[in-house]
């Protein structure tokens, strides 16, 4: 039995049965099993960048990390899993000595409950851990401003950032997640300074823009130690932020790595990366989160902070000499995240009560006041959840729908293209979207797809763009249904008509008629 000490996000509950793979059917009885817990790592572009990539890898109980490949039909399944014990089917030969092994069949020991109450609020700890990159001196910011980046409700505006974490957290979780940050440099928690790795940029990320090549193990392991070595109990916390002085590969990572039989969620975050937006992503995907959109080109979506997200405001906040653009000095830009998280993922955490959210399971007319999802709880809906028929509506294979309110009253959620209601399918063992498009440059999708209500106004591969009309105000910047349009899939038998608004709160019809 292995003994690690489990990151668990909020979606993982007490074991009371094994879930598998779908592509487990593909394995044989005889293969050598793996046990450990599930490593998921998201690699995020720069803004204006291309690239990315997901990593999953298995932190074994003898404290090695082995690489895994994932089928793509897995994959999703493969990320409802992140943090949990599971056992890894192969038939690599070098499975055993570590080396990178093909998943055949990936086992959770312990089953995923879909039905949520809502989580307790907890205040999670996490770690930033201030690095230089042997022999580059420089330091993109002083250490107080990593502390003040998370912990405060409201930014300082002598710190030029114009958001902070918790302000994000506190109000897209309505309360129930606020983080608790530590920087550590030299001087251990009351940092003076940044530390030094012991190697360079290139034996860490020997690539640029343009690859996708960071050792994330070994970087985290000689960042742990040299905090320790600076007096810090990295063990009290629940996450660790990676903060370098300099760019990695051509991205920040977000996730988690094991680190003395714990497994920790955590950032890779350059410089580029060292402010609320990328931050509130890349932390999100420590939670488990994965991305959503995806329907016209990678990152589509802004209307969700795990895709591209929409900006309320920006400031620039400094500037460093970046290694991947041949030293050449480069803008720090701060921005304040504006696109809020989806209702499909707020569930998954656990932060929409029962009582706010309306589940149509069965042949069915209802009409309903559905308030903005991003607006304080009150009593209203937040969230309508619509089985599908002959579809589970919870569990591994999952499929329905959700209906969301998003109006630009709170926020984090100003920076939205528009206001109404969004739909989106939701599939929890979705295959990777994109695939062979030329109009997507990764295939990092998620579980959540937005139905558009202005189809037709993107262009796909070879032009790859809006038609000549001018951008950002089509393909999923006008997605929402206002007053008087609705939503309507003869294959699914359900229509949701947007009849009238007052305020924050849209009165909304959902007929389910299979």
């Amino acid at each position: 039995m292995m003994t690690f000490c489990r990151f668990v996000a909020a979606t993982a509950f007490a074991a009371a049965a094994i879930v598998s793979s779908p592509g487990g059917a593909r394995a044989q009885s005889a293969a050598p099993a793996l046990e450990g817990s599930l490593l998921v790592r998201w690699a995020d572009p720069r803004p204006g960048q291309t690239g990315g990539d997901m990593r999953f890898a298995l932190a074994r109980p003898d404290g090695s990390v082995t690489p895994l490949t994932v089928a793509p039909a897995d994959r999703a399944f493969a990320i409802g899993a992140f943090g949990k014990t599971v056992r890894v089917e192969t038939h690599d030969a070098q499975a055993m000595a570590g080396a990178p092994v093909v998943a055949e069949k990936i086992t959770v020991l312990g089953a995923e409950k879909e039905a949520l109450e809502p989580a307790a609020a907890v205040t999670k700890r996490v770690l930033f851990i201030l690095l230089r990159f042997k022999g580059d001196a420089q330091k993109p910011h002083a250490p107080a401003f990593y502390a003040g980046l998370t912990n405060p409700l409201l930014p300082d505006s002598a710190l030029k950032t114009p958001a902070t974490i918790n302000g994000f957290y506190s109000v897209t979780s309505y309360k129930k997640l606020l983080w608790s940050g530590d920087v550590a440099g030299v001087g251990g928690l009351t940092a003076t300074d940044w530390l030094t790795l012991p190697r360079t940029k290139t034996e860490y990320a020997d690539c640029g823009w343009s690859g996708v090549c960071a050792d994330l193990d070994l970087l985290a392991d000689d960042a742990m130690k040299l905090a320790k070595g600076q007096g810090v109990d990295v063990s009290g916390y629940d996450n660790v932020n990676l903060v370098l002085n300099n760019d990695l590969d051509c991205c920040a990572w977000g996730g988690g790595f094991v680190f003395e039989n714990k497994v920790y969620g955590a950032t890779w975050e350059p410089p580029w990366g060292q402010e609320a937006a990328t931050y509130v992503h890349e932390m999100g995907h420590s939670l488990g989160l994965p991305h959503s959109g995806w329907v016209y080109y990678a990152y589509d979506s802004p209307w969700d902070e795990m895709s591209s997200g929409s900006t309320a405001k920006f400031l620039t906040c400094g500037s460093y000499n970046s290694a991947n653009s041949a030293n050449a000095t480069q803008t720090l830009t701060c921005r304040a995240p504006g696109g809020g998280f989806i209702s499909a993922h707020k569930d998954k955490l656990g932060w929409i009560p029962a009582a706010n959210k309306l589940v149509v399971d069965k042949i069915s007319t209802q009409t309903v006041a559905l308030e903005g999802e991003a607006s304080p709880l009150g009593s209203r809906l937040k969230m309508i959840k619509i089985c599908l028929v002959g579809q589970p509506c919870d569990g591994a294979s999952a499929h329905y729908l959700t209906v969301e309110a998003r109006v630009k009253t709170v926020a984090y959620d100003k920076g939205l293209p528009g206001e109404g209601i969004i739909v989106h399918d939701f599939r929890a063992n979705r295959a990777p979207r994109g695939v062979g498009n030329a109009c997507f440059f990764n295939s990092t999708s998620g579980w959540a797809v937005p139905a558009d209500a202005t189809v037709n106004d993107y262009r796909g591969a070879p032009n790859c763009d809006a038609g000549g009309r001018v951008y950002p105000k089509y393909a999923l910047f006008n997605a929402q249904y206002p007053v008087g349009r609705f939503y309507n899939s003869t294959t699914y038998g359900i229509r949701v008509d947007v009849l009238s608004r007052s305020g924050s709160v849209f009165n909304v019809k959902v007929t389910r008629s299979k």
